[in-house]
């Protein structure tokens, strides 16, 4: 019984050759309709989930944001035509560390859970802002954001 119990645990400690991988979901940021009267900024967020299987990557992952179609995370602008709506993506509650690559004053989210490496799934929040007092144009404004995990 003991060799039993031992040889499963060798079988489970030693990775098979197979690939690694994650899938990622994410439910868009949804502001709703922009109130440029108000005198507070308009806050949303929106979620980002991790499902991974990486028997050997146990050191953890990095999860970055593209900077949209503006090329730049200091001034994320959604569009809506020619009209551009100026907002930003946190990955903080308090709306104070830019989430993007590492570069450009951007931040990157590492996480060591284990969960999603060996199968499971995480979540996390993405927290987005537009500035309060502005004057766009109306209309649907949009932006797309690419998610890049790395392990």
């Amino acid at each position: 019984m003991i060799a039993r119990v031992l040889f499963a645990l060798l079988c489970l400690a030693i990775p098979a050759a197979a690939d690694a991988g994650c899938s990622v979901s994410a439910s868009g940021v949804a502001f709703g309709n922009y109130d440029g009267s108000a005198t507070s900024a308009d806050d949303a967020t929106g979620t980002i989930t991790i499902n991974c299987f990486i028997l050997s990557g146990l050191g953890g992952y990095t999860i970055a944001l593209s900077p949209g179609r503006d090329g730049s995370y200091t001034a994320r602008r959604m569009i809506s035509g020619t009209a551009t709506l100026p907002y930003q993506l946190y990955a903080d509650p308090a709306r104070t560390q830019i989430w993007g690559d590492g570069s450009g004053g951007s931040s990157t989210v590492r996480s060591f859970d284990i969960i999603p490496l060996l199968g499971g799934s995480s979540t996390y929040q993405i927290y987005g802002r537009i500035p309060a007092r502005l004057s766009p144009r109306p209309g649907a404004y949009n932006d797309t954001i690419i998610i890049t995990v790395s392990y």
